[in-house]
């Protein structure tokens, strides 16, 4: 079962609370897989709750993000890029929010009861955010903005801080620059728009559909298509006829070598590791931007968020059980991110 997050009602994941830590009982309820594989390979176990060590935080999670690297993370495509060989069981997770229950030798910024969202790097073995509690590096975790729900804040770390990247760095966005952000009622897409919005760029939204023209034009694109029906040409020659000053890919798009030659000459073109590389000219700065990069842009995008406006967008949320029909979401239209409740 899905919910919508503006109309769900507010649950124990949302709130403000913590759960301690029962010293009688030193288990936690995690997802996990003990092969790679399809989705019958996850079930939720009983797990020790992990302690933090130096500069580490122990954070008892209530709302997970569940992405497409979650899905590659499970069937074992991610496994050669690991800090570290495979070990079993394995508990995925990249991103999650929560409250901090416990910190480790060094830690004097987070306290216990801190509401946080933090990030996970690519390692093994593997003890992530989809369990009740998850051990996260001190400098890995953020204070959730006050303008987001923790179901927000758990979607924010990776996709967040990647957004963040292509507005600030690889974009270098400012006031009334054109930039077309395609794929932008997805989950990079549609807070790059927002974050290009709040340093006074004019965005062309390139959405998915009806309802992602629609929440690309609630969340302040100047002019908003549906990539799927409408041509590009005419719309690019409507808002930037002397061309682009920017474009940020997020999907794949037949469209790509239009993208950049509408772009004017000193113009900039940024797209996500995972989307096949578009052609380049010499006469543009082209760039791909991986999570290394978004997270050095994560105290960035907190701000952003915090500051507004903005609105990260929930399409659907599903119990930690039910990673399975996550994961069938994501390969289905959907606006925004796919988050995990966690009991």
């Amino acid at each position: 079962m899905t919910f919508d997050d503006d109309t769900r009602p507010r649950t124990e994941s949302d709130s403000d609370h913590g759960v301690a830590i029962d010293g009688d009982d030193d288990t936690m309820l995690a997802l996990a897989f003990a092969r790679f594989g399809g989705p019958g390979v996850l079930s939720v176990i009983a797990r020790p709750i992990p302690r933090p060590g130096p500069g580490q935080a122990l954070v008892r999670v209530l709302s997970a993000g569940f992405g497409p690297w979650d899905v590659l993370e499970r069937e074992g495509a991610l496994a050669p890029f690991a800090s570290g060989a495979p070990a079993f069981p394995y508990v995925p997770g990249a991103e999650g929010a929560g409250t901090v229950v416990d910190v480790g030798a060094g830690v004097h910024r987070l306290r216990e009861g801190d509401r946080v969202c933090g990030l996970l790097p690519l390692r093994s073995p593997k003890q992530g955010f989809h369990a009740q509690f998850v051990v996260v590096d001190a400098d890995h975790l953020w204070p959730v903005p006050a303008r987001l729900t923790l179901p927000q804040a758990a979607a924010l770390p990776v996709d967040g801080g990647l957004a963040m990247h292509a507005v600030a760095v690889a974009m270098a966005l400012g006031p009334d620059d054109r930039v077309l952000v395609f794929g932008a009622s997805g989950g990079i897409g549609h807070m790059a728009l927002q974050f290009a919005r709040q340093r006074g760029a004019r965005v062309l939204a390139v959405a998915s559909g009806a309802d992602g023209v629609a929440l690309a034009e609630r969340l302040g694109a100047d002019l908003a298509i549906d990539g799927r029906r409408h041509a590009l040409a005419p719309a690019l020659r409507i808002f930037a006829p002397d061309g682009l000053d920017a474009a940020l890919l997020t999907a794949h798009t037949p469209d790509a070598a239009a993208i950049v030659d509408a772009l004017r000459p000193g113009g900039r073109l940024a797209w996500p590791r995972g989307i096949a590389a578009p052609p380049v000219r010499g006469d543009i700065t082209a760039s791909a931007f991986g999570a290394g990069a978004g997270a050095r842009q994560m105290h960035a995008a907190c701000r952003a968020a915090e500051r507004g406006p903005f609105h990260l967008h929930i399409g659907a949320r599903f119990p930690l059980a039910d990673a399975a029909g996550a994961a069938t979401a994501i390969g289905r239209h959907h606006l925004g991110r796919i988050v995990l409740d966690v009991p």
